[in-house]
């Protein structure tokens, strides 16, 4: 039943897109997240008690949400199955992202294509937390690949792994803990201690996921006759360069695939930062090179569908 409720919750969010919404599960769990922040962040500033308290915000949100919606599960199975299944389904589509990043993909090549260039940096800003006010054509090619293929992980291959081997128990948890690193994951005077768990569970659950990802973006690349070997080549070769953990995975990946050179100075808030530089410059990046992308992005996310699918199957057996 899992299996069938994964497909079904793919092809909705891919049919549909993200239905948004101040009652969407992802905006009420950061509103959760931010009134626990205002309960619990301490007023007295002192490293080791944020430290503390940002174990016990992880722990209260992924714990607390977690078994919440392990009890409904099974009082639901116990009172209707059908209706389970229809919740799964449910929040399996509002976990996913893969229609909303491809159309937010093509709104930028779209803008490119037209000559807008206004309209392609405010697009990008739906896709990227850099600075995109003064960004060249180039520099906004780069971000929006670079966003595709981390947002690949992040909105479809993670959530879809943990769903195929927890049903939407899973991707509640992954959604919980990608939202809580969102909201606090940053490296400021604020949340450096405070956000530090949130962001080490992160990692630790995207740690699979982004590695699998470079498989299904090097077989896309292939069948779509791109460079397949070489987004593997690239990937084992410059993913440890980033100064993300999982995030240089996937993009290292599809900077092979593309036979572009990701990577390079941002700016977020007028600061400055230097990224490493993934793959080889073989090819501009011209906006071609995001209809490329999003090709390889949809293709991989099928791919990661049958792929989880199976897994599923398997784990259903098992257990």
């Amino acid at each position: 039943m899992n299996t069938l409720n994964l497909l079904a919750g793919f092809l909705l969010d891919f049919c549909l897109g993200d239905p948004g919404g101040k009652w969407h599960p992802v905006a009420l769990i950061g509103k959760l997240i931010e009134s626990l922040e205002k309960l619990i962040f301490p007023r007295e500033r002192r490293y080791r008690r944020e430290l503390v308290l940002g174990f016990v915000m992880v722990v209260v949100m992924v714990g607390g949400l977690g078994t919440g919606f392990f009890f409904l599960r099974r009082f639901l199975y116990s009172y209707s199955p059908l209706l389970l299944s229809v919740v799964e389904i449910y929040f399996i589509f509002n976990f996913l992202s893969l229609r909303t990043l491809l159309r937010r993909g093509e709104e930028v090549k779209k803008a490119l294509d037209e000559g807008d260039m206004p309209r392609a940096r405010k697009n990008l800003k739906h896709l990227v937390g850099r600075d995109t006010d003064y960004l060249s054509e180039q520099e906004v090619v780069r971000g929006c690949v670079e966003s595709l293929a981390e947002s690949l992980n992040d909105g479809v291959v993670a959530p879809l792994f943990y769903v195929s081997l927890l049903g939407a128990l899973g991707g509640l948890i992954y959604k919980v803990t990608n939202t809580l690193d969102s909201m606090l994951g940053y490296k400021n005077y604020r949340y450096f201690f405070f956000g530090f768990a949130s962001a080490r569970f992160d990692d630790i659950l995207n740690f699979l996921p982004a590695r699998l990802s470079i498989l299904f973006i090097a077989c896309a690349a292939s069948v779509l006759g791109r460079w397949g070997r070489s987004a593997l080549s690239v990937a084992f070769r410059d993913a440890r360069e980033h100064q993300s953990p999982n995030a240089g995975w996937p993009e290292s990946a599809m900077a092979g695939a593309l036979g572009v050179r990701l990577g390079g100075v941002n700016y977020y808030g007028g600061k400055r930062e230097e990224t490493a530089f993934l793959g080889d410059f073989i090819v501009d990046l011209t906006p071609e090179r995001i209809g490329e992308a999003l090709l390889v992005v949809r293709l991989s996310s099928f791919l990661a569908l049958g792929f989880f699918m199976v897994i599923s199957i398997l784990v259903g057996r098992i257990w």
